[in-house]
């Protein structure tokens, strides 16, 4: 009788087992509709109408309601591309709401009472606890969904920062937009700019200061894999000043 108790038990796990993977399997990714509207209205090229959001009270609001409805999801339920997308969008949009709620500023460095306080400090609610956006990408993304492509997808919302996607990742889709953001970056001047004359190559900081997260090489060895012009690998290697202005629409426009 023992035996049989105990072989029924283990099938009843199993049958639950097995069903829970199944649940799981079949819960939705988040809702992105209205956050992909939001994105579509204020991102401009490589900029942000700051302004215009920051005067629109109810997008405002908008912004607010998707980044607590999104720290409020069962993450454990989604499957693990649809937790990378989510993560990504999460820091992209908790910066943003961040950054309009001290508009007008010059840059994200002056928000807090030390510099770069904004990336250090416990301000995004996620699940049951409060995190940093340092948290997010440094200790979740980087470390649980490591890839190095994370560094073009995720926006702190200065001049030299990889430009924001103006459209929400999904996880159907991170492979490509991952991909896309990477080509963006490397192809542009922010990633790397030639000096033939003195044979050099001034590259962004992000690959100084994430170095191993490339392999520790050269980063015109990374960078190639993405562009169609081929950085020279003999050049000496210097970094270009990162620029913590705002990425605002308005200083483009002069105002």
């Amino acid at each position: 009788m023992k035996r049989l108790t105990s072989h029924i038990t283990i099938t009843l796990a199993c049958v639950l087992l097995v069903c829970g993977t199944l649940l799981k399997a079949d819960v939705p990714p988040p809702e992105y509709s209205d956050y992909k509207q939001l994105l579509n209205t204020y991102v401009a090229g490589e900029k942000v109408n700051y302004k215009a959001w920051a005067d629109n009270k109810e997008d405002v609001a908008a912004l607010k309601a998707f980044v607590k409805k999104l720290g409020q999801t069962d993450i454990n339920s989604l499957s693990r591309t649809d937790q990378k997308a989510l993560y990504i969008n999460l820091y992209n949009a908790a910066i943003l709401q961040i950054v309009l709620d001290e508009y007008p500023i010059d840059s994200v460095k002056t928000i807090g009472l030390l510099p770069f306080s904004i990336f250090k400090k416990d301000l995004v609610k996620l699940e049951d606890r409060t995190v940093s956006l340092d948290d997010i990408e440094k200790n979740i993304l980087l470390k649980s969904y490591f890839d190095p492509r994370i560094h073009f997808a995720v926006n702190c919302a200065s001049e030299s920062c990889p430009p924001l996607r103006a459209e929400p990742f999904t996880g159907d889709r991170l492979e490509e937009q991952l991909d896309e953001q990477t080509n963006r970056f490397a192809r542009s001047n922010r990633a790397a700019r030639v000096n033939d004359d003195k044979k050099s190559i001034a590259y962004s900081e992000l690959f100084n200061w994430y170095a191993s997260d490339f392999g520790d090489q050269n980063p015109a060895k990374y960078l190639n894999q993405y562009r169609s012009d081929v950085l020279p690998l003999n050049y000496t290697v210097e970094w270009i000043p990162y620029d913590w202005a705002l990425n605002d629409l308005q200083k483009e426009k002069g105002h």
